[in-house]
């Protein structure tokens, strides 16, 4: 992506600081088992979660939301850095809504045993209202998370 183009497109940045080690963290973003317990918004399960996790590789991710609708997620790895990096290119497809493209940069940066996660999703679908509703689902999805890394980590002692 050029650097005009990137400064045109509509981002969305969240970081959270983890009370856990980056590769904890890393396994938990990556490895499919970890993702089925965390991924999404309160209320929603990941019912297929399929990836070829290198560069060039596709994934699709499969999410029932409370309401039973499906929301699909499929693209294209770009970059993978273990325990540093993963850059995404991928369309999101909801019910009743036109599909989105984004593109989504998720860093992993160790603070002393803990990790700092950004994220930065872009695409030219995104609104003042898509990005507010993104912020509210990413927040709860980071309280699974936080959940789920408390619990593996309590079994990993």
């Amino acid at each position: 992506m050029n650097d005009s183009l990137a400064a045109a497109t509509p981002a969305l940045t969240i970081t959270r600081v983890l009370d856990a080690p980056r590769s904890l963290v890393w396994q938990a973003w990556t490895d499919p088992a970890h993702v089925a317990r965390w991924w999404g918004p309160h209320g929603c399960t990941v019912s297929l979660d399929e990836a070829d996790r290198r560069p060039g590789g596709r994934f699709r991710r499969e999410m029932q939301v409370p309401n039973g609708a499906l929301v699909i997620v499929t693209g294209t790895f770009e970059e993978i850095v273990p325990e540093q990096r993963v850059v995404t290119v991928g369309v999101l497809e909801r019910p009743g809504s036109p599909p989105v493209n984004t593109r989504m940069t998720v860093t992993f940066e160790d603070r002393g045993g803990k990790t700092e996660l950004t994220i930065v999703q872009t695409s030219a679908a995104f609104d003042e209202h898509y990005v507010a509703n993104a912020h509210v689902g990413w927040a709860e999805a980071f309280e699974k998370l936080e959940a789920h890394l408390a619990s593996s980590r309590g079994r990993a002692r």
